[in-house]
């Protein structure tokens, strides 16, 4: 079983994120609603990917990220970000931070599925 974390400040979308990935029978999605809780998390356990928010109070999702990649035990798990915002620029600034991929909200359930796959196959 593939274990997704999830970090959204929103419960929202937490939980439908949640509802979406756990139609794949493989997928353990674990939600955590800010970037220190998945700090926490990520100091005890290795999932296989990260799907980010970029836009949190307290940590941003770049910040979240740059904190990730100085961990070693999950440093080289792939990023995600999620967000709703698009700018100009907006790829290559994730890509330039360290993340593999980008999922603009709202977004369907096989564009998440789809893209979640290529990173857990």
């Amino acid at each position: 079983m593939k274990k997704i974390l999830v970090v959204d400040d929103n419960v929202v979308n937490l939980k439908f994120v949640d509802k979406m990935l756990k139609t794949n029978e493989n997928y353990k999605p674990v939600l955590v609603p800010s970037g220190s809780k998945a700090l926490q998390f990520l100091s005890k356990n290795v999932p296989d990917l990260i799907l980010l928010d970029i836009l949190m109070p307290e940590m941003d999702g770049y910040q979240v990220l740059e904190e990730i990649r100085k961990m070693p035990e999950v440093a080289d798990v792939p990023v995600l970000f999620l967000t709703a915002e698009e700018d100009e620029g907006l790829r290559d600034k994730i890509r330039s931070v360290g993340a593999q991929g980008l999922l603009l909200k709202p977004f369907k359930q096989e564009t998440l599925l789809e893209l979640v796959d290529q990173y857990l196959a």
